[in-house]
């Protein structure tokens, strides 16, 4: 191999690479030895050094998170914080009381440089106390991020416990503190008090400042020594994320040196404290050791930079006396592009022989392929330059592309000219469609040229290549008088053929055309791609069985987009378009069936991913509220929702209203009125039969209910939808 890789280079390289060689290998020896040495030597003191910090580094973390642990635990059974839960009425005039829970929350001369701010939430009367002063709950800032975490709480177990939120953001203006509002974020101690199963009655959370503990831990740092604090399995503070993250996913328990998946190599020591339920885990980058020893490797390449240089010096007299070689190398390679060029511009003219091409095929060692597919392209614009810039196109295609190109591209009568070449029909098909596909999007991006296409037929003689460009002339000619120059547009010369081809791998490519245009709320390209569709279908003579196939492909693919979305296709769709496929495959004039499928699937479609765009998410109440009402049909109270969700059902209901626009007595009838008429359209029940799954007290009672809202009784809707 190596033996290879000099014969190809030129002599003076040969030179230049030997003379390196000889030079190089000793001292890079020596350095490499030296490198070991120092890593071996030094990783043996480091390790002391880590067992010494790491009963350190616990020790200091332990003596300030367990007092202040045990401080607060302390105070949350005290008399003054029993006062405060009791208050059910916020204590505005307690001056005196407030000043001493004040006093008691923000912790004893040791404490307070290690807290940041504190929150009294009382759950149970709703309201509030921290740094800030007093105010009613319901007035908080942040009342939905509060209401999350409340919720969280109400889930866990422990009473007393470390937590950490540096993920969530606190509640700022700007660079001030939003008023009235409660700071859930970074590390927190929590203590609370609950009154019932998964109910709490109050809650203290102390929120620890960050900066002075990672004090403690900067001269470790500083030496290169990282420091994680995990509780209760949390991560409770970091001064290396890539360590953590891999001490966890690699499920570390005990000390010692590992190799992560990431390729780092650390030297960990695991310290458990079970009196306070703390970890601590004290590492260091082993290549930070290694990034020491190159000291010795460094060395050795600056006892090589004098020879080197040297070195260079030959080099570049080499390069100056090889200079007119490259430039003749340059003017053979452009010569080869030239005449590959000149051999497709000639195919294209139908100037050459069957045993000319072979004699090219020879000489520039290229295998012709059995199959073959023309694409012809123009680029659309009012650029006086167009022609420079479809040269640049050719020139700045990218080498992936064109490996998949036959030959060469060339630029002949202001088009782009591309063949694809592959063992049978089918695979030239396939290879076509992609080609097409990343050419477009390539001058789309590259330049923002919009383009028109004709692809040919296929053949499999290259003297039948001049057929091929006429085909594709065609299909261009043909294109530019329909379509809108502003639009790119793709034909086939299969589209203006008189027979009964059958399905076509290109149905693929405007197929995909329309599901992009779709996904991408365009009505109007959407509109007029389908209409394409319809129209190829209609030259094919494509009918009965076929016709229902390839239709009902088309309708599919169009409906999975709005699923794709996470959209649901209920709610895209009312309950009179159940059997929206069945009623358009048996429309059966091409214009009626494009109306059909424009008004009743692409606008709905469209129509609902737009709004679902620009709402965006709804939120999670009211989520589980709709889910809630469609898993018991609509049969179920404001109060039983409320009391299933653990809400107030007066919030449940502000909710509702800021959310959806209604009352909940809306969106039960709503509910109630879709369960209705999906029974009334799908199944053979009853009137009688779906008012009492529907739980009205009588029948009278539901067809009065029904004929209200959709101003036809229940009979009459099933009858006039049932045609």
């Amino acid at each position: 191999m190596v033996r290879k890789i000099l014969d190809s280079l030129t002599y003076e390289k040969q030179m230049f690479v030997k003379l390196l060689v000889l030079v190089t290998i000793p001292l890079i020896v020596m350095g490499v030895v030296s490198f070991h040495i120092y890593i071996q030597s030094e990783s043996a003191k480091r390790s002391l050094i880590l067992s010494a910090y790491s009963d350190e580094i616990s020790r200091e973390y332990e003596n300030i998170l367990t007092s202040l642990k045990e401080y607060y635990i302390d105070a949350a059974n005290g008399d003054t914080v029993r006062w405060l839960a009791r208050q059910e009425e916020i204590p505005y005039s307690q001056f005196s009381n407030m000043k001493q829970v004040q006093r008691l929350l923000e912790g004893n001369y040791f404490m307070e440089k290690y807290i940041s701010n504190y929150e009294f939430i009382n759950v149970s009367y709703g309201w509030v106390f921290n740094d800030y002063g007093l105010f009613p709950y319901e007035e908080t800032g942040n009342r939905e991020e509060v209401d999350e975490f409340l919720t969280e709480q109400e889930q866990m177990q422990l009473s007393v416990y470390w937590l950490n939120r540096e993920d969530i953001n606190p509640p700022m203006l700007g660079s001030i503190r939003q008023s009235s509002s409660v700071d859930t974020s970074g590390l927190l101690l929590v203590v609370k008090k609950e009154k019932a199963a998964n109910n709490i009655s109050w809650i203290i959370l102390v929120q620890v400042s960050d900066k002075t503990l990672r004090a403690l831990s900067e001269s470790y740092n500083k030496l290169g020594y990282d420091v994680t604090i995990f509780g209760n399995g949390k991560v409770l503070l970091d001064t290396n994320t890539e360590m953590t993250e891999n001490y966890l996913k690699e499920g570390i328990k005990a000390s010692g040196t590992y190799r992560f998946n990431n390729g780092k190599k650390y030297n960990i020591n695991v310290r458990n404290d079970n009196s306070s339920s703390l970890t601590f885990v004290v590492g260091y980058d082993t290549s930070k050791v290694k990034k020491d020893a190159t000291v010795f490797i460094m060395a050795s390449f600056v006892v090589m930079a004098v020879f080197v240089l040297l070195l260079v010096i030959i080099r570049l007299t080499a390069v100056a006396f090889s200079k007119p070689l490259l430039v003749l190398q340059k003017f053979v390679d452009d010569q080869n592009t030239q005449i590959k060029e000149l051999f497709v511009s000639n195919l294209l003219k139908g100037e050459l022989s069957e045993e000319r091409a072979d004699s090219f095929f020879k000489k520039y060692e290229i295998s012709p392929w059995p199959a073959y597919r023309m694409i012809a392209m123009a680029c659309k614009g009012e650029d006086v330059q167009l022609k420079e810039r479809c040269w640049e196109i050719l020139t700045g295609l990218p080498e992936e592309l064109k490996s998949r190109i036959f030959i060469t591209p060339v630029y002949y009568e202001d088009r782009l000219i591309f063949l694809a070449g592959a063992e049978n029909d089918m695979e030239v098909d396939n290879k076509t469609v992609e080609l097409y596909k990343e050419v477009k999007d390539y001058i789309a991006e590259s330049f923002g040229l919009i383009t028109a296409s004709g692809i040919s037929r296929t053949f499999h003689k290259l003297c039948h290549v001049r057929r091929a460009y006429s085909e594709c002339v065609q299909t261009l000619y043909n294109k530019s008088n329909k379509e809108d120059m502003e639009i790119s547009s793709l034909a086939l010369f299969d589209d203006y053929l008189a027979v009964n081809s059958g399905g076509n791998v290109y149905d693929m490519i405007i197929e995909n055309e329309l599901i992009q245009a779709i996904d991408s709320c365009k009505e109007e390209e959407a509109g007029r791609l389908l209409e394409l569709i319809i129209d190829r279908m209609e030259i094919k003579n494509v009918v009965g069985i076929e016709r229902n196939f390839y239709l009902t492909r088309l309708l599919t693919a169009m409906l999975n987009v709005p699923v794709t979305e996470g959209v649901a296709l209920s709610d895209v769709f009312d309950s009179e378009q159940y059997n929206i496929l069945n009623r358009i495959t048996q429309i059966y004039g091409k214009q009626e069936a494009v109306d059909a499928i424009d008004k009743e699937i692409i606008r709905p479609v469209i129509r609902k991913l737009t709004d679902k765009r620009q709402e965006g998410e709804v939120s999670e109440i009211l989520k589980q509220v709709m889910k809630l009402l469609k898993e018991s049909r609509g049969n179920i109270t404001l109060n039983e929702c409320a009391e299933q969700l653990c809400y107030h059902p007066n919030y449940l209901s502000k909710v509702l209203k800021r959310e959806k626009g209604v009352t909940f007595t809306d969106i039960v009838n709503e509910e109630k009125l879709k369960q209705a008429k999906y029974m009334l359209l799908t199944t053979e029940y009853s009137v009688a039969e779906i008012s009492e799954k529907l739980q009205y007290n009588n029948a009278q009672n539901f067809i009065r209910f029904f004929k209200n809202h959709v101003g036809f009784t229940p009979a009459a809707f099933r009858k006039e939808h049932r045609k």
